[in-house]
């Protein structure tokens, strides 16, 4: 999940990860290549990357890199832990399902940048001690590490999601953090948060939306659910259970309604929406 390497030809890793991988570069020059397109990096580039299957790097300068593979695995919850394992998961989900894929840096601010360079070591310094303390000290950077990206990625999105009623910018954006805590995106507990009435929020929503609120939920959670089917290895019944349907073939009947392919359709074809 945590690895050091210094490279000056780049070697293929035969992997693929759960939800993403994080590339800090320590040192070097070159140039990242991401589903054939090309960006340069340097020292203190930080890169995300959906799978390890679609890319590589040409190295000009010997680099050495960090990686931290993002795994289910690694999070399991104990009694010690003060991170909040909903929180975790919904921000992995997010991420996965709002990333743009693009080549190049995951966070534009360059103080947000030099904050997860500073996350990076910290948990490269921790890997190496593996005292008593470093599984939790190194939970808790990967966490923030989460957060600062969900954070850019939220940045990105047009004028509060392209709505002109930033209210409503504001509740798109709570839902996409909490997609997967269903108490959390009903419409009694949306109405008290966002201060609208409970009988008018259906009318609010399609009228901002253009799409009515359970439409825009179940895409959001399909959305995801075509993420992790093209840039994971999960199976279709874990995806199914991640996201909160029923079964696999309750997951595949909604793509099929609304998408009008399956997610081994998505899997084998590389289909993505936009």
């Amino acid at each position: 999940m945590i690895s050091y390497q210094e490279l000056e030809v780049w070697e293929e890793r035969r992997r693929k990860n759960n939800f993403f991988e994080l590339v800090f570069v320590i040192d070097g020059q070159g140039e990242q290549c991401v589903n054939g397109f090309q960006y340069p990096y340097k020292k203190d580039s930080i890169f995300l990357l959906p799978s390890t299957n679609c890319h590589s790097y040409e190295i000009k300068k010997k680099t050495k890199f960090l990686f931290i593979r993002f795994t289910t695995n690694y999070f399991s919850k104990s009694n010690s832990s003060a991170i909040d394992y909903s929180l975790w998961f919904n921000r992995l989900h997010f991420i996965i399902g709002n990333y743009n894929r693009f080549p190049g840096e995951i966070v534009k601010n360059s103080n947000d940048s030099k904050t997860l360079q500073l996350l990076g070591r910290i948990v490269h310094n921790e890997h190496q001690k593996e005292d008593r303390h470093s599984n939790s000290i190194i939970q808790s950077s990967l966490f923030s590490m989460l957060e600062i990206i969900a954070r850019s990625i939220v940045k990105e999105f047009p004028n509060d999601s392209g709505t002109v009623d930033s209210k409503f910018g504001k509740l798109l954006n709570y839902i996409q953090f909490n997609l997967l805590e269903d108490e959390k995106i009903t419409v009694k507990f949306l109405s008290d948060k966002f201060n609208i009435a409970s009988s008018y929020f259906s009318e609010y929503f399609k009228r901002n939306a253009n799409e009515s609120f359970q439409d825009y939920v179940i895409k959001s959670k399909l959305k995801i659910a075509e993420s992790k089917a093209l840039y994971t290895d999960q199976s279709f019944k874990e995806i199914a259970h991640d996201l909160g349907f029923t079964d696999s073939s309750h997951l595949n009947r909604m793509m099929r309604k609304i998408h009008y392919r399956s997610l081994a359709d998505v899997r084998k074809g590389k289909i993505f929406s936009t």
